[in-house]
């Protein structure tokens, strides 16, 4: 802790003496009328008790008397500079607001607040200082409001000081113009603590004890920690509980390390962390970390939890914010929402935190704005980037940015700079998904065999399998008893009655027609097959990357996401409405081959959009060839099932009875090298149809 400069303690004290004799005047608010001026003149005041001050107050005074210790504070005559003092976030500006005029001027000055408007100094001996003080709260913080009172005052020789975090957005641009001095004062810190906690409860704290009181995020947390007539002590405990607060966020939170599914994401997680110590020790310098991220994937996958699971394991408190929260702070008036990102931005950079953005695709990508809040939303956006700058200064804050839909970014938040890097957490895997389920059972996976509710994880997300322990639980927990596999296998149905043998028959040969196309096409990758209540699940890993895919490879993916219809029409005689996904899927992937990948017969150059944002409503010429496409492919794939029909017969068969195949399973069953397994307790589960192709 480095030793206490002397000359700013002794400016910071002589602030606090007076902002006490100004607080024991009768009113501390500065409005005093003649008679009140001349007692103090005459020091004809009677003795008063000691004031109770409000450590925020106090605070703003000693940090301003620590800013001025070096020059020193002007001279209160007709030479006092129009001064500006630049304070480090929104929630200082009203407790510095109280003390320049004591603390710089002295006693007997009347404040007058610079909204007021224009007013007459004829009377010099009034003594009166006009303060700006503005945090951007209100619409009337803006650079052309408070102009005229302005150049009022400097003609009246009237001083004026200026208050703000933010100058150049919240200040009258005259009174900029007008600036002869500009003092900085710096963010609280364990010096400005321990002269704060002195002045309040009359004890010293020794430096040692601060700890992470230091950190405290505003100034309502002084107001409310540090209370006159009550101890040193207590005031350390109360804002060291105040931080464990922020702490308690991400107590729930699993280790980074101890987190299943998350794929890439949770080796760069645990790199930046590894990097953070080696920040905090002083061996590498922030600007070294990868510190700003943006983490994608489908709802409940876990993107939220990896922020959470990142602090934890940084020791970081986690500060999640929205666009929705900042809209919702007040009217959700641009100035407002601004304002509230402004404030929570400065918040973040007062300590190493965790910055969490969820759904950063709701701001939006400029490109793609209507012109009837196109203003609105860019400036909005354009706030955001100003943000995540590096250059608006991130020292110890990590930015994750989260979403489902990656492409409804503007292209400018995700650059070098700001949310650099991207990492898909996909579906998990049964492996992951088996272990997320051990970790939400805790010591109650011990006495349990879970062999029976593995099938049943098949196609969930991190989110559903804390809901179906959080519904066996309450399930055993209602019956007064303990929690038995019964009670998962009971609440993996989440309500949703069991197919029939009809439906069932239909999922298992929809399904077998995926398993026998891909493997007919020499897949590589694991091709597993699921029957749930809700419907069926085919999943194969994609191991080309998706840029190197010819125009055959792709069209072999049409006829593989076509093969659950076309057997259903080759086994069953009709096709079911089932296959509405895979319908879909396969119109946006022939949509994309025509309009965007470069595979079109008669504009074989041609790009005219990404292939998710194709729309074929206001694309009517592409419907033929795109329907040309789809029915070409559609006929393969119904010759494909009656070439393989003895193949198709055995993979459905089989996951009729069992309702999940693995692959080796599947790949025996298509080959005719193994007989059809019996069928498994319990139901396989899928919480959607996928062809990760």
């Amino acid at each position: 802790m480095p030793e206490p400069n002397e000359a700013a303690c002794a400016m910071a004290r002589a602030f606090v003496e007076a902002l006490r004799k100004e607080a024991a005047s009768p009113d501390p608010s500065w409005c005093l009328d003649e008679a009140e001026l001349d007692a103090l003149a005459l020091g004809r005041r009677e003795a008063s008790p000691m004031p109770r001050l409000a450590a925020d107050v106090v605070a703003a005074a000693v940090m301003l008397g620590r800013a001025f210790a070096p020059a020193g504070p002007p001279a209160a005559d007709d030479g006092f500079p129009v001064l500006l003092v630049r304070v480090s976030s929104p929630d200082w500006v009203e407790p510095m607001r109280c003390v320049v005029g004591p603390c710089l001027l002295g006693l007997g000055w009347r404040v007058r607040d610079g909204e007021g408007g224009r007013g007459a100094w004829n009377d010099r001996s009034r003594r009166e200082v006009v303060v700006f003080a503005r945090d951007g709260a209100s619409r009337e913080h803006r650079p052309d409001r408070g102009n005229e009172t302005v150049g009022a005052a400097v003609v009246a020789g009237v001083p004026l000081i200026g208050v703000a975090s933010d100058p150049a957005r919240t200040l009258p641009r005259d009174f900029l113009r007008a600036v002869d001095r500009e003092v900085l004062v710096a963010p609280l810190d364990a010096e400005v603590l321990s002269l704060v906690i002195e002045a309040v409860t009359g004890e010293v704290p020794p430096l040692a004890a601060l700890g992470d009181c230091v950190s405290v995020r505003a100034a309502a947390d002084l107001r409310l920690g540090i209370r006159p007539g009550r101890g040193a002590s207590e005031a350390l405990e109360r804002l060291g509980r105040s931080r464990q607060r922020e702490r308690q966020r991400t107590a729930n939170a699993p280790r980074l390390e101890d987190t299943l599914g998350l794929g890439a994401a949770r080796d760069w997680g645990l790199g930046l962390v590894a990097d953070l110590r080696s920040w905090q020790e002083g061996i590498i310098p922030f600007a070294a970390c990868e510190s700003a991220v943006l983490v994608s994937g489908p709802p409940g996958t876990g993107k939220t939890r990896f922020a959470a699971a990142l602090a934890r394991s940084a020791n970081l408190p986690l500060h999640p914010g929205s666009l929705a929260q900042w809209q919702g702070s007040r009217d959700g008036h641009l100035g407002h929402t601004l304002g509230a990102m402004r404030q929570f931005f400065e918040e973040a950079r007062r300590s190493p935190c965790v910055v969490l953005i969820d759904e950063l695709d709701s701001f939006g990508d400029r490109n793609t704005f209507l012109e009837h809040h196109r203003d609105y939303s860019s400036q909005v956006v354009n706030a955001l980037l100003e943000h995540l700058d590096g250059a608006v200064g991130r020292e110890g804050v990590v930015v994750v940015g989260t979403t489902n839909h990656p492409s409804r970014i503007d292209p400018a938040i995700l650059r070098s700079g700001r949310l650099e890097r991207h990492f898909r957490i996909e579906l998990p895997g049964l492996d992951a998904l088996t272990g997320m389920l051990v970790q939400y059972l805790g010591t109650d996976a011990d006495d349990l065999d879970l062999a029976p509710v593995v099938p049943l994880l098949r196609g969930m997300t991190g989110a559903d399998v804390e809901a179906l322990v959080r519904r066996a639980r309450g399930s055993a927990r209602r019956a007064g008893r303990t929690l038995t596999v019964d009670d998962i296998l009971a609440g993996s149905s989440d309500g949703t009655p069991a197919l029939g043998d009809g439906l069932r028959m239909r999922c298992a040969v929809h399904e077998a027609g995926h398993a026998v196309a891909l493997l007919a096409s020499g897949a590589s990758g694991p091709v597993t097959l699921t029957i749930a209540p809700t419907g069926g699940l085919t999943e194969h890993a994609l191991v080309d990357a998706y840029g190197a895919l010819t125009e055959g490879d792709f069209e072999r993916s049409l006829v593989m996401i076509l093969s659950g219809r076309a057997a259903e029409e080759v086994l069953l005689g009709d096709v079911s409405a089932g296959a509405v996904s895979d319908l879909a899927e396969a119109t946006r992937c022939a949509a994309a081959m025509e309009a965007s990948w470069g595979f079109s017969a008669d504009f074989p150059l041609l790009s005219l959009a990404p292939a998710q944002d194709i729309d074929l409503a206001r694309m009517p010429w592409l419907m033929r060839p795109v329907l040309e496409r789809l029915r070409l492919a559609y006929e393969r794939a119904c010759d494909l099932m009656r070439t393989e029909r003895l193949a198709l017969e055995r993979i459905a068969e089989a996951l009729f009875r069992t309702a999940y195949l693995d692959d080796a399973a599947t790949r025996a069953l298509f080959s005719g090298k193994a007989a059809s397994p019996r069928r498994r307790a319990g139901p396989g589960r899928g919480a959607r149809r996928t062809h990760d192709t």
